[in-house]
């Protein structure tokens, strides 16, 4: 009894082995996703070490059909394989305008779930930037045959008694940022927030050629609402929420103080403004930036507004592009700042994934088998042992 109790026992801590390993053996990416930025969609494809049954959605959009595929629900005919494909400007997805270079960038942020319910440690997130330069554009114009000699004739002579000088204009574009500082204008980028705090707002290119303006400006939640802040013009909608932007003597920079804001029910806030650039040599940005917000004031008289749009078409085009501020995550105002230091605190407990957990239950379970076994196999030696014992001394 004793030689067959022992296997007993070793297949027992066998099996708990066995069943932590495959707890363990969870499914993961093999190398990393592969984009294909193609002339209307976004597509990105993976390849997983075992048969993917998870989900891809777009981050902020999860309960929307069109913006994720779930693989848990139909069979993928066994392939480790998985992607999700986005038309331009859907789910939430960001358009943004460059002038660095000069052309049109679809951003979004992909997050790749191997759990069919909850977010685990497997999972991972990809932030797409997909970028289409402008194509350089020939404009050309018919000429007359038999005139084309002629102009050709007349621009040499004319050109031939004139001193040559050869001018040329390679002014690189700026960069340009939209960042949201605390508490003052060269304080640290905002990430975390409560609803009343003091922020202030910036907009800076890296250029003293250039001139800035500020308009078209929007708050969103980061799920498709969004809010006007900041007209065409570049003045401010709402100056509870934000006011007009002042601008520095040189035009290349922009801000303007406020006060932490946010949706109902939400928690994350991010803006996104247009800007205008416009060349300062020989009054390029006059009329154009810093704007004139008298509030629904008259408008320019038609004649002066005409003056300036000849001056600048004769100096530089003003070119338009697109900005985003970082995402500030905004808690409720409730006075009490101990009750933030706590919700903090509470935001630092330990949480377990679907398998750590399996593995821990499993490793106690086989813990408590294993020490059972060991006490009923000693109570059992012990009762043959003595059983022995009594047959021997009934036997004297």
């Amino acid at each position: 009894m004793r030689i067959a109790t022992w296997p007993f026992v070793l297949s027992l801590f066998l099996f708990g082995t066995t069943a932590i390993h495959g707890a363990s053996d969870e499914n993961e990416l093999i190398g990393h996703p592969e984009i294909k930025c193609n002339a209307d969609t976004i597509d990105m494809q993976f390849k997983t070490k075992k048969q993917f049954s998870g989900k891809v959605y777009v981050k902020g959009s999860f309960n929307r059909p069109e913006c994720r595929v779930d693989y848990s629900s139909h069979d993928k005919d066994g392939r480790p394989l998985g992607g999700i494909k986005l038309n331009h400007g859907a789910c939430n997805m960001d358009r943004q305008r460059m002038i660095a270079p000069e052309g049109m960038m679809f951003s979004t942020i992909l997050i790749i779930s191997f759990h069919p319910l909850f977010l685990t440690r497997m999972d991972k997130a990809y932030h797409i930037k997909c970028m289409y330069k402008e194509a350089a554009r020939t404009v050309t114009a018919a000429i007359d045959v038999r005139m084309q000699y002629f102009l050709n004739f007349y621009t040499i002579l004319v050109l031939s008694n004139l001193p040559t000088e050869s001018v040329s204009s390679n002014l690189a574009m700026p960069t340009c940022s939209y960042t949201i500082r605390k508490d003052q204008l060269d304080g640290p980028i905002l990430r975390y927030a409560k609803v009343g705090d003091q922020v202030v707002h910036r907009w800076q290119c890296d250029s003293e050629e250039y001139g800035v303006l500020v308009h078209s400006c929007y708050v969103e939640d980061g799920q498709g609402e969004k809010q006007m802040i900041v007209d065409e013009r570049g003045c401010h909608t709402d100056h509870l929420l934000l006011g007009d932007p002042t601008y520095v003597e040189a035009l290349n920079m922009a801000y303007r103080e406020s006060f932490v804001f946010k949706f109902a029910d939400r928690i994350a806030v991010r803006f996104q403004c247009e800007i205008r650039l416009c060349l300062k040599d020989d009054g390029g940005c006059d009329g154009i930036t810093p704007p004139l917000c008298l509030y629904k004031g008259p408008p320019l008289d038609e004649e002066i507004e005409a003056k300036m749009r000849k001056k600048r078409s004769k100096t530089f085009k003003p070119r338009d592009a697109d900005m985003f501020s970082q995402t500030v995550y905004v808690m409720d105002q409730d006075g009490d700042e101990s009750t933030m230091h706590e919700q903090l605190r509470d935001g630092e407990s330990v949480c377990f994934t679907p398998t750590l957990f399996t593995s821990i239950v499993s490793s106690v379970t086989l813990l408590l088998v294993f020490l059972t076994s060991v006490v009923g196999f000693l109570a059992y030696k012990r009762y043959f042992s003595d059983k022995s014992i009594n047959v021997v001394k009934s036997f004297f």
